[in-house]
């Protein structure tokens, strides 16, 4: 049985940047060990394993999903290109079979196996089926004729009304069942047996994944070896300065009188939940997949108003210290700075107005002296037009 973990989501987390916070919609993609079976499913992070989603939408013409715990049908109608479902051996009952069809009615199945589910315990499953599903051409390896269309379609109505005596009959043996369990636990009776349920299933399937991986650590014991954090001090007690994971932070401390600026760049698509930042008085480390970045800082700085942030494009970390007591040095330049920078500015601005004036004046000049021009000259010096 494959098991789901963290390293196999981020795995199939591609699309999200392998980050699982935020994640919606994932794709799987597991190989059991029990027939060599495979199957497909997009599940929303929501939701349990117990329903199946939306199955390639555009090209999932078969889809195979024995045994995997599935107890109600949801979101199919959205596989343009279904037209095989292979549900044998799961969990779909009489409650959800009456949903579960209604989906179903709305693809173009043309062929479907509900072996094995507890909904064919019930005598009307098969014409139900098949009066609510027109296009169904195959129903559990036997083919649907058009005389078994027409006696599903006329029964149809009087199924529907059968299907929820049975419904309430079903809900009464399952008090009953849990009724006899409860008695048999008080008394300290216990022969062995157990009733097949998706629960039942769950814990068999889990009890084999242990007795896999005991037996696994039993052959690989290196591969469960737990490797040790290095340690943030010195043996004489210093702190120390490290950069394990060659990530080369950048420490900026004189820039700006009032913070303490530390940027480093992580690869973007490095899940946010492996970064582990701890920010001290007087030093900072970050610890990514178990490597320490630590830098000594030499102005105290004050933790609780400290922010880290990390762009969702570059991925980059920006961790902003306020310090506890500014560098006037650093403020006295940078005022001094400021104001010669304005003082340019202005000195700028002065000769550029300047410039303006005198190229106006010059222009005016011209066109006094065009005119006078005009003036003084007579009508009659101006020569003909040849």
């Amino acid at each position: 049985m494959s098991r789901i973990t963290k390293e196999l989501l981020r795995k199939r987390a591609e699309h999200n940047e392998m980050m699982l916070g935020n994640l919606e919609e994932i794709a799987l993609t597991l190989r059991g060990n029990h027939q060599n079976r495979e199957f497909r499913l997009i599940l929303q992070a929501s939701k349990n394993l117990i329903a199946l989603k939306q199955y390639n939408r555009k090209n999932g013409e078969s889809n195979q999903a024995q045994r995997i715990r599935i107890s109600q049908l949801e979101g199919i109608e959205q596989c343009e290109s279904l037209v095989k479902l292979d549900l044998t051996v799961n969990f779909i009952g009489l409650e959800q079979i009456e949903e579960s069809v209604q989906c179903l009615s709305q693809c173009r199945l043309k062929e479907l196996y509900l072996t094995g589910n507890p909904c064919t315990d019930w005598a009307g499953c098969r014409d139900y089926v098949i009066g609510s599903v027109d296009s169904l051409q195959t129903l559990d390896g036997k083919d649907i004729s058009h005389s078994d269309r027409i006696k599903a379609k006329h029964n149809l109505p009087k199924l529907q009304e059968e299907l929820l005596y049975a419904i309430e009959e079903e809900k009464m043996k399952e008090e009953t069942r849990k009724h006899q369990e409860e008695m048999k636990k008080q008394l300290g009776e216990d022969d062995g047996k157990q009733f097949y349920t998706p629960e039942t299933r769950k814990e068999m399937y889990l009890q084999q994944a242990r007795e896999k991986e005991e037996k696994d650590r039993r052959n690989n014991p290196d591969k469960y070896v737990i490797k040790e954090l290095t340690s943030t001090f010195n043996k004489d007690g210093s702190v120390r300065q490290c950069d394990e994971g060659q990530y080369k932070p950048n420490l900026n401390q004189w820039d700006d009188p009032e913070f303490t600026i530390l940027t480093m760049k992580i690869p973007k698509f490095l899940d946010t939940q492996l970064v582990d930042v701890n920010v001290n008085p007087k030093y900072v480390s970050v610890r990514i997949k178990g490597k320490l970045t630590q830098l000594r800082l030499d102005d105290e700085i004050i933790v609780s108003k400290s922010t880290i942030q990390r762009s969702e494009i570059t991925g980059e970390l920006v961790i902003k210290m306020p310090k506890v007591t500014p560098n006037l040095i650093i403020k006295q330049l940078n005022e001094k700075n400021k104001k010669q920078q304005e003082q340019q500015k202005l000195t700028q601005k002065q000769q550029e107005e300047l410039k303006q004036r005198q190229e106006q004046q010059r222009i005016d000049l011209l066109l006094q002296k065009s005119q006078i021009r005009q003036t003084l000259l007579p009508d009659d010096d101006m020569p003909d037009l040849e």
